[in-house]
């Protein structure tokens, strides 16, 4: 019986350790590479490029591997804010940045802009000038 329960108690003790490793394994934290909170907003406002007028209504979207993670609309004044709403634990990160004209009615009036912004440094956009369709 005591053997029995010897070998029980060691078959658990593994399964556990390994059980605990691999969630080590899965977490964010990689050897040489620390684990910091990022939680990345990234602001901007589009204006016309043609007079520099602010264009309300943009629709900007945010990627990550080409999947929206957030979507904003450019407000009156051409502003706009899009948030990652989950916590980065890596080192840089790139998004994707797509704004594009979505007035149904006339197809939108101006071309579409996409820009590469990482987790880390660059997260207001600034002003973007947006170029009318001819």
């Amino acid at each position: 019986m005591t053997f029995i329960s010897k070998t029980y108690g060691r078959i658990l003790a593994a399964l556990l350790s390994l059980l605990g490793f691999s969630a080590i394994l899965n977490s964010c934290a990689k050897y040489g590479v620390p684990c910091s909170e990022i939680r990345p907003q990234i602001t901007g406002s589009v204006v016309s490029k043609k007079n520099n007028s602010p264009i309300q209504g943009i629709r900007a979207v945010l990627k990550d591997n080409n999947q929206g993670i957030d979507t904003a609309y450019s407000a009156k004044n051409g502003g706009f804010l899009l948030q990652y709403p989950h916590i980065i634990c890596s080192g840089e990160m790139y998004f994707l940045v797509e704004l594009k004209d979505v007035d149904g009615e006339l197809n939108g009036l101006f071309e579409d802009i996409k820009i590469i912004v990482d987790s880390e440094s660059k997260q207001n956009l600034g002003t973007i000038q947006m170029t009318p369709k001819e």
